[in-house]
């Protein structure tokens, strides 16, 4: 049975290698690209906001999680202090890449009272419905620390996950460039499942 839970610091290991497989093809072949991976997309919530980060568990095995920024302020400075300079020790391409990620952040933390998420689910456990119940788990703690919004960016509405994120409630809020969406859910719509 899969249990969602608040993360612990002994899930970090197993967080950061989920993001380095779930990587897109071509990247989880090199070692360089898969730790700037989570340089950009999980190291920071896991250090700086782990309140905001949940986990799913299977048999005492991290099988997917759920990190989400809601100190925007903080964001954006350790981002430009720490991890982007990371990245780019790594990929200067991918630095770039990250500065502008952050650039789109920013202006998507203006327009949403919320927290930006990032998700993903190991290839085993695929397809078992533990997306939706991450989801929940992170809108129900939303909307309980005041917050109005959860969003995300993907890369178009051809990708698997535009249809899971459409489906779970999201809706279209803005394009962010080359061909990018930000996607945006109310937590005032969510339910306990």
């Amino acid at each position: 049975m899969i249990e969602i839970r608040k993360y612990k610091d002994e899930d970090n290991a197993a967080v950061r290698k989920i993001c380095m497989d779930t990587a897109k093809p071509g990247y989880n072949k090199s070692p360089r690209k898969r730790e700037c991976m989570c340089y950009m997309f999980v190291d920071y919530s896991l250090e700086q906001e782990k309140d905001n980060c949940f986990v799913a568990v299977d048999n005492g095995k991290v099988c997917g999680y759920i990190v989400c920024s809601t100190d925007k302020q903080k964001y954006i400075e350790k981002m430009k202090q720490i991890y982007i300079p990371k990245v780019f020790k790594k990929s200067f391409i991918l630095g770039v890449f990250a500065k502008i990620c952050l650039s789109t952040s920013k202006k998507l933390d203006e327009m949403f009272d919320g927290g930006g998420l990032h998700i993903n689910i190991d290839a085993e456990h695929q397809g078992q419905k533990i997306g939706p119940k991450l989801l929940t788990a992170l809108a129900l703690h939303l909307k309980s620390i005041g917050h109005k919004y959860m969003y995300l960016v993907t890369q178009n509405r051809k990708t698997r996950g535009y249809g899971f994120y459409m489906h779970y409630g999201f809706y279209e809020a803005k394009k962010c460039g080359a061909g990018t969406l930000c996607l945006t859910y109310d937590v005032d719509n969510v339910k306990n499942k």
